[in-house]
């Protein structure tokens, strides 16, 4: 599995546009893709999906969906990262949703970054989280579906049904 990153602490440099067009541009070269928006904004979220199906996901009790979900019971110190949910875009393309709710929790990721130079082990889980908010799941798979992309547990890879958006298009895509 490869894996781009892309970071830029300044705001308005292309980021969310450019991670959006690569992958429909990996996508149409046959590969399997993963998107994962760690933004506390959302934009890429809201580029892939539609405007009711981000208001429906949004406002689920507890985001069971999104990255803040995910990362719930290791910021509220009840457990570790659950595997995140995986929005299926395409065939080719999934989406690890973003979350508004971010903004919430930078302060805690931000205080455990100095913390872990004193070796504390709950320092670097949180430092840590967003890899395995991120998808970075092992290559064995439980689904069955054989996407590079699947987690370990299979509620993360239930279609979502969602409308999905295709690229220069207003009208949703397949």
């Amino acid at each position: 599995m490869k894996t781009l990153a892309f970071f830029n602490n300044k705001g308005g440099v292309g980021k969310t546009t450019l991670v959006y067009h690569l992958a429909w541009m990996f996508a149409e070269l046959g590969l399997s893709v993963l998107a994962a928006d760690l933004d506390p904004q959302a934009n890429l979220t809201s580029m892939f999906l539609e405007e009711e199906d981000l208001e429906a996901i949004w406002t689920e009790p507890g985001s069971p969906r999104t990255v803040a979900g995910s990362l719930a019971p290791l910021m509220e110190g009840t457990g570790d990262v659950a595997n995140p949910y995986v929005a299926d875009i395409t065939a080719r393309i999934g989406l690890v949703v973003g979350d508004l709710a971010l903004s919430n929790v930078e302060n805690e990721l931000s205080s455990q970054w100095p913390v872990c130079l004193d070796g504390k082990a709950r320092a670097f889980r949180v430092i840590t989280a967003f890899l395995a908010a991120a998808g970075e799941c092992g290559p064995t798979t439980s689904c069955g579906c054989g996407a590079d992309r699947c987690s370990p547990e299979p509620r993360s890879l239930e279609p979502c049904g969602l409308d999905r958006r295709e690229p220069g298009s207003d009208s949703a895509g397949p």
